[in-house]
């Protein structure tokens, strides 16, 4: 009824205006929320690197440059299957990736090129949770349309990086671990929340740290700026993680910490791997309590016991 009465004052103020003229005028303070959806399947359905980028920086313009935007009812989700990835760089399983010294220029390379395919993956993973999940408020969209378009920013960084290396994204194998999870989620809104940017995400904010210090260790400034810049936007990332969790959780009547561990057991079974950064999962949202869980849960302390 809000939105209703919104229109028509928007219609009224705009009555003495021309067809065409109240178009443009009522785009500019509403947007018209097919645009913005559409932007988000054109980039989640291409394999193209540039065109990815191109779709999630429009996708983002549109809801920034907008102050309300009305979600369509009727809009119709492609199944998860319909998104598609380049064709380089070959997927392997992670056993299978070599193995190499961050120390020398070979093992350099391959590093920033692991983490380039992540931050590519993490672009698509923001758009698909945007994309896939109806009914939620306009700010969710923007919140991971916002994360997208970080995750291009990292990606360009780790890209531009990457060529002063002579490699370029595509060159070397790599995994596809980080998209099997949303695969797994594509239905469960609670799920996707608790295990892509809470658990997967969140372990950035854990091993980034003891990355930087080797980088710092071996004087490589420019590579380790860019892991700066890429771990203090992943605490913004995980915080929307916590805070839609909760959104959602309070709507259902369910608690958030039974809700995360409850799809932790069942999707990751048992393969919890500490260590924890408690100062920054507690910065993203994290309880005391949720971090001494994880910690129980640690699978390699478990060995040790």
């Amino acid at each position: 009824m809000y939105s209703l009465i919104v229109l028509i004052i928007i219609y009224k103020r705009l009555s003495k205006y021309t067809t065409d003229t109240i178009k443009s005028a009522f785009r500019q303070e509403y947007l018209l929320m097919p645009d913005f959806f559409n932007s988000l399947e054109n980039a989640l359905l291409s394999s193209s690197v540039n065109e990815t980028i191109e779709m999630t920086r429009q996708a983002f313009e549109l809801c920034h440059q907008n102050s309300s935007f009305i979600e369509p009812v009727n809009r119709i989700i492609k199944p998860i299957d319909f998104v598609r990835f380049p064709d380089k760089p070959i997927c392997v399983a992670p056993r299978d990736l070599p193995r190499r010294r961050l120390g020398t220029e070979a093992g350099k390379r391959s590093f920033i090129h692991a983490i380039a395919h992540i931050e590519f993956n993490a672009i698509k993973l923001a758009l698909d949770i945007a994309y896939r999940f109806k009914g939620m408020p306009a700010q969710f969209y923007k919140d991971w349309v916002y994360v997208a378009n970080d995750e291009c920013k990292h990606f360009q960084l780790l890209c531009n990086h990457l060529a002063t290396y002579d490699c370029q994204y595509g060159d070397n194998p790599s995994h596809d671990g980080l998209w099997s999870m949303a695969v797994k989620t594509d239905d469960n809104l609670l799920a996707r929340l608790s295990l892509v940017p809470r658990y997967l995400e969140a372990r950035g904010l854990d091993v980034t740290p003891a990355m930087l210090e080797k980088l710092y260790a071996q004087k490589d400034m420019d590579t380790a700026a860019i892991l700066e810049i890429i771990l203090e936007d992943e605490v913004t990332h995980v915080e929307f993680g916590t805070k839609w969790l909760d959104f959602v959780c309070e709507n259902e009547g369910v608690e958030r910490e039974d809700v995360f561990f409850e799809h932790v057991e069942r999707l990751l079974k048992g393969q919890i791997l500490g260590p924890f950064n408690k100062p920054l999962r507690l910065r993203a949202g994290f309880t005391p309590s949720e971090l001494l869980e994880l910690e129980r849960l640690d699978k390699r302390k478990l060995k040790q016991t």
